[in-house]
């Protein structure tokens, strides 16, 4: 999907003897008077898949008792007291997201497993115990979690090319699958994928799975997935596979999925992205045209080019209906095999929206030749009577 490159994590923290903390100006003694540390945990151990995260929603879920729901800080040191900084690692520090150890996602350091980490938080002393807004690990419950918001937050880095995501950070993407990736969707309720009607004209539904929570490719069993069979689909009675008019298409689920940390909801309807708008694109196609399909999921940020795609497709693009994006003249960004049916999506204030289905391009990255998406504003009512349908 994208060019592959090499990129580093630039981390604003203090080292101490043993210990990063966030806010990086923290310290052991910056926890006191009306706050106070909790004890350690260590809820995850390295993969060398996946890396190794302590993940703050993920501890609170399993800790309720031990911990806060808003801790001002975080401390973090390997199992042994040894400082991060020290080990070599590539990592991510926050108190809302957690520690992340990112060796498996960065170019140069993915055959480093990570270290076993620990993690500690400093907490209001009248709020530990105090249980979350999600008290239940994995609940099926849709309304503990907010549409277009993540537990771990994605890489913001605009990187020529795209870069390997940061596992689950985009946790409303599914992966359709017969015996391996073929195409992408997105998660819009627990029991429907919004996708591409060119991913599946002439599909059978008992043949198909969807996986959620997905990060490497061929890597379904991590505890994190869930792999669901296929109900029905709904193809857009009006998809041309001539024109790429009206590609869009539904999934239903067999089962609903169950919303967690790793798994979540894209928010649908949302604001349509303007001309030079940024949005991003992610899933498991090709790094460049005609490449093997890559280990892990990617993501870029390109600008809506909707002006050099009417320029450059005037027999097909139907600006009402459709959405470009790219870098307009410049290309190396772009959406290619494998990410079709995947979501381009828009950030305006915080909260992420589905905007658009990977439809079709000229190969991949052309500079002349933008992405097409379809525009999922101006299916709402076809997708509204699908997802009620019987």
């Amino acid at each position: 999907m994208f060019f592959s490159i090499v990129f580093f994590l630039q981390l604003s923290t203090v080292v101490l003897s043993q210990s990063v903390f966030s806010p990086p100006e923290f310290t052991d003694t910056s926890c006191a008077g009306s706050n106070q540390w909790t004890t350690w945990f260590d809820s995850n151990d390295p993969s060398a898949a996946l890396g190794e995260f302590e993940v703050t929603t993920h501890i609170q879920q399993i800790f309720p008792s031990f911990m806060c729901p808003v801790p001002i800080a975080i401390e973090a040191r390997t199992i042994s007291d040894v400082n991060p900084a020290q080990t070599g690692d590539i990592f991510r520090i926050t108190p809302k997201d957690g520690f992340l150890c990112l060796n498996q996602q960065v170019d140069g350091f993915k055959q480093k497993l990570c270290s076993d980490y620990k993690v500690r938080y400093c907490c209001p002393l009248t709020t530990v115990g105090q249980t979350t807004t999600t008290t239940t690990f994995r609940t099926p419950v849709a309304s503990s979690y907010t549409c277009g918001r993540q537990t771990i937050t994605p890489l913001r880095q605009r990187v020529v090319g795209g870069v390997e995501a940061i596992p689950n950070s985009w946790p409303w993407i599914v992966s359709l699958r017969v015996r391996d990736h073929f195409c992408g969707g997105t998660l819009i309720d627990t029991r429907h994928v919004l996708t591409a009607a060119h991913c599946l004209t002439g599909a059978n539904p008992a043949s198909l799975r969807v996986v959620a929570g997905l990060h490497q490719r061929l890597n379904l069993n991590t505890g994190l997935t869930q792999n669901i069979g296929v109900s029905r689909i709904f193809l857009h009675e009006q998809y041309s596979s001539r024109t790429h008019a009206n590609d869009i298409a539904i999934i239903r689920l067999c089962q609903p999925v169950q919303l967690n940390a790793y798994v979540n909801l894209i928010c649908l309807p949302g604001p349509d992205p303007q001309e030079l708008s940024s949005v991003t694109v992610a899933g498991w196609g090709s790094t460049y045209y005609g490449s093997p399909l890559p280990s892990a999921l990617r993501q870029v940020t390109m600008q809506v080019t909707n002006a050099q795609a009417k320029a450059s497709y005037p027999a097909y693009f139907n600006v009402q209906r459709q959405i470009g994006a790219g870098i307009p003249y410049v290309g190396g960004k772009d959406s290619c095999q494998g990410d079709s049916g995947g979501p381009l999506m828009y950030n305006p204030a915080g909260q992420w929206y589905l905007s658009g289905v990977v439809s079709f391009g000229m190969q991949c990255g052309h500079g002349n030749f933008p992405g097409v998406y379809t525009r999922t504003s101006a299916y709402l009512n076809w997708i509204h009577n699908k997802i009620n349908s019987i």
